[in-house]
């Protein structure tokens, strides 16, 4: 249940990753980005497991790392949580 917005988010910052690490003077930041990348991997893995309220909150923290543009990423989380609860809420 991934949605657009998390992918998209997910390419951009690896692309932000590999030009970081392009530029010898701010190759420590492609570190930092690449920590982020693997966040927002981990998020996407536990939503094809069905963990769909953890992987989507993981996603949306390491989004929200990268404002502005890691905002894409966590409004497209944070709309899987809303549809989470809400399915849990007309189910009871």
């Amino acid at each position: 249940m991934i949605n657009i917005q998390m992918g998209v988010a997910t390419v951009i910052h690896t692309i932000i990753g590999l030009l970081f690490f392009l530029d010898p003077e701010y190759g420590f930041l492609g570190y930092f980005v690449a920590v982020i990348v693997l966040f927002n991997i981990i998020g996407l893995i536990l939503l094809k497991l069905r963990k769909t309220i953890l992987g989507a909150k993981i996603f949306m923290i390491s989004s929200s790392v990268m404002v502005p543009i890691g905002m894409i990423g966590a409004m497209g989380a944070r709309k899987i949580i809303d549809e989470e609860k809400r399915k849990e809420f007309y189910n009871n």
